[in-house]
């Protein structure tokens, strides 16, 4: 008998709010190469306009042709891929009919089920938030159950059972189901403290039909990759396919953050502020979540800090007029880092503000300048550089409301594309006022996700010793005193200036 000499290369799926990305890494953490795709969303024609879905079979054929990229970009031979991780968004969900076909599959944005989310939140019999550490209800699966029961009654009768997208891409990879319990807590189908699916509370939101599935630690080989999807990836059929944690917590792999009273801050499309504990933690006023990290035996305690990634994308569309953002932001880091704390007396309310998970509703944001603009205009450099300071105060606010449980964080450590900025770097390290631990790579969701793999698969370290490991690779940044008391005194204007916009209505 030969021993199996393939070289420990990796493969991360990470289904994204706004793209695939697929990358292939080694387990010491070197990414060979990392491929995105942006996923095509529709809003149903039969349905509301907060309505979003996108087509199954499509999506997956993008999988398959981006890991083919991938491996190629990669230059390793398919035969040295010793394992595959899947990764996706928190609620992200898709429906299952008996055969195990996918007959709805939508993305977190998906926000059909307002009414819904709201009869759930007023049933006085079962609270969602203590079982599962997650709401409101609009944000778990059960409303969206509720609502094809009651708007699509055709899709529901078929419907009989509910995963996380990563569970779903794992059964089309596989032939087998689970529920991964860290995705499955985020939208409410598992138990925080155990993990256990919440099955009892099918027949409390008068749900009978519907059955979850068993589910599974986070590094778990659900199954080998199957031969349909093998011969046209060259990847051999007893590779593992694993199911690795949300998004969110395999970033906090990715620049490990996995000891008690540390802070992780990922910041891409969206922004997270996760503080790990040792058991769950749950905040009265349910302005956090309550989640499991992927760690066995540690949990984390969930702050958001709206949609930054997305915010800025949006906003550098409007102030350069390209297509290509992420070339734009590259472009104005320099300039942006010359300009002093203030940004011209330029303050931004946009997308992240002072979220509060139970009450997430439209408020009232814009700019705020001098007038007479005349006088000192600002340009689009202030502008844009007044909303990085705005992503940075809402990050603030966040990690003050986690440390109001615990006491001052043991470290804070962050990575995601936002972090690719060096200004913005410099900028939130200052708004913070303290050292920060910072990922170079942009990938750190795929970096975590990898690192799940080779721990599940592997013969190397755990997952624990892993994250250490990426851990003593983060750069170290220190706050300037001078700009970290200036920005101290902005934050308490913003702070102020957002509790005054919060009462305009719209």
């Amino acid at each position: 008998m030969t021993s199996d000499t393939r070289p420990d290369h990796y493969i991360a799926i990470d289904f994204g709010t706004s793209h695939i990305t697929v990358a292939v890494g080694r387990a010491t953490g070197a990414q060979l190469s990392s491929i995105k795709a942006p996923i095509k969303y529709f809003t149903p024609t039969e349905g509301p306009r907060t309505g979003l879905e996108f087509d199954p079979a499509e999506t997956l054929k993008l999988v398959i042709t981006t890991i083919q990229s991938a491996i190629g970009a990669a230059d390793v031979s398919p035969d040295d891929i010793s394992g595959i991780g899947v990764t996706s968004q928190r609620q992200g969900l898709v429906l299952l009919n008996l055969e195990g076909a996918p007959i709805y599959a939508g993305p977190s944005r998906d926000l059909r089920a307002t009414a819904e989310g709201v009869e759930i939140d007023a049933n006085a019999l079962v609270d969602i938030w203590e079982l599962t550490g997650h709401g409101p209800g609009i944000k778990t699966g059960w409303a969206r159950l509720k609502w094809f029961a009651a708007n699509k009654p055709e899709i529901y009768e078929r419907t009989r059972t509910i995963c996380s997208i990563a569970d779903w891409l794992i059964l089309e990879l596989t032939g087998e189901l689970l529920m991964e319990e860290t995705l499955a807590v985020e939208s409410g189908l598992a138990m925080v403290a155990t993990g256990d699916p919440a099955n009892a509370l099918a027949p409390a939101f008068n749900l009978p039909d519907v059955q979850l599935p068993q589910t599974c630690p986070p590094g778990t080989a659900v199954g080998k990759l199957k031969k349909i999807f093998s011969d046209p990836l060259g990847i051999p059929t007893n590779t593992p396919v694993v199911a690795c944690g949300p998004d969110a917590q395999s970033g906090l792999i990715g620049f490990g953050a996995q000891l008690p009273n540390s802070v992780g801050i990922m910041s891409g499309w969206s922004t997270t502020c996760q503080r790990v504990t040792e058991r769950p933690v749950f905040d009265d006023t349910r302005a956090l979540w309550t989640g499991r990290h992927v760690i066995e035996n540690r949990w984390v305690l969930d702050g958001n800090a709206g949609e930054t990634g997305s915010t800025y994308q949006w906003l550098l569309s409007l102030l350069y007029g390209s297509l290509d953002n992420v070339e734009v932001m590259k472009a104005i880091d320099e300039p942006l880092g010359k300009i002093e704390p203030g940004s011209n007396d330029v303050t931004t309310y946009l997308g992240p503000s002072l979220i509060h998970s139970a009450n997430d509703i439209e408020r009232t944001g814009g700019f705020l300048f001098p007038i007479p603009a005349s006088h000192d205009p600002p340009d689009r450099f202030d502008i844009a550089r007044s909303a990085l300071d705005s992503f940075a105060f809402a990050i603030r606010y966040n990690i003050e409301r986690l440390n109001s449980f615990r006491g001052p964080a043991l470290s804070i450590s962050a990575g995601g594309g936002m972090l690719k900025s060096e200004s913005f770097r410099e900028i939130l390290v200052n708004v913070l006022d303290c050292e920060i631990g910072i990922a170079e790579s942009g990938e750190t969701n795929s970096l975590g996700t990898i690192s799940q793999v080779a721990a599940s698969v592997g013969k190397g370290p755990s997952l624990a010793e892993y994250a250490a490991i990426r851990a003593t690779e983060l750069s170290k940044y220190e706050p300037n005193p001078t700009h970290a008391a200036i920005y101290d005194n902005l934050y308490s204007e913003w702070r102020h200036k957002e509790r005054m916009l919060s009462q305009l209505e719209l």
